[in-house]
């Protein structure tokens, strides 16, 4: 298994889309993390508003690399070779899962810890509050949500297995059917508090220690049990689905 992951590590650093997104991700962090901390008029600590924005989109990188890392061999045709090469479907989705949940983690882990130590600096050096450096639950959160993004994501990619088709549907879901839908059930009294407590954009953002909520909903360790087991569900249903499909379909 060690050497079926270290391939599909090898497969991830080789396409220039994976570069793409770990620069994206670096712009997004250090450019409007270094600009509000530098010129921004700061009165409160900027830590969580800047983990909850920046970290949300993130999040959303982390899910497109797990999407990658289950879609390009069925992009480019290559899975039947490595199919030939490792026959057992569940083994070989699995060290992509590997691989994607530990990238996503790394992404998560350096993303957080990037942004922790810039407000630092800054709020040593111009003077605003930075008490909320101090929780570790922060940066440990932020790890955690990459990568069970990521490990969704690869789910995602073994269900549809169409790459452009997993990534739209990804990203409309994350940036419109999730907003759309809270607009519309916060209409109902009795349906407004389903969302912002059980979706996985909210689920998120208490796993990582960041709402824009006031009022705790989810403690950390309920929210990350079901981020998990939301990704394990996209994981079992799109292994389940490989093992039946025609791979040359």
């Amino acid at each position: 298994m060690l050497r079926l992951v270290n391939a599909e590590f090898l497969k991830l650093r080789t396409t220039r889309t994976f570069y793409a997104f770990l620069i994206a991700c670096a712009g997004l962090v250090l450019v409007p993390t270094i600009l509000i901390c530098a010129l921004a008029d700061i009165d409160d600590d900027p830590i969580e508003p800047l983990l909850f924005f920046i970290g949300s989109l993130i999040q959303t990188f982390s899910l497109l690399i797990g999407i990658l890392a289950a879609t390009t061999e069925f992009r480019h045709g290559t899975i039947t070779p490595s199919l030939l090469v490792v026959p057992n479907r569940i083994r070989l989705m699995t060290s992509k899962l590997i691989a994607a949940l530990l990238t996503g983690l790394a992404i998560g882990l350096v993303s957080t810890l990037l942004i922790v130590a810039i407000v630092a600096v800054f709020g040593s050096a111009r003077d605003f509050p930075t008490d909320e450096l101090g929780r570790g639950g922060l940066i440990i959160g932020g790890m955690f949500v990459c990568g069970l993004y990521a490990a969704l994501g690869v789910g995602l990619g073994a269900l549809v297995r169409n790459q452009v088709g997993a990534v739209v549907g990804a990203l409309v879901y994350v940036f419109v059917i999730e907003p759309l839908a809270s607009g519309l059930l916060s209409l109902s009294d009795s349906l407004d508090d389903i969302l912002p407590k059980y979706s996985l954009g909210a689920v998120s953002n208490w796993l990582a220690g960041v709402s824009p909520d006031d009022d705790v909903l989810l403690e950390q360790l309920p929210a990350g049990l079901l981020l998990a087991l939301y990704a394990a569900i996209f994981v079992v249903a799109g292994m389940l689905m490989l093992r039946k499909r025609d791979i040359t379909a």
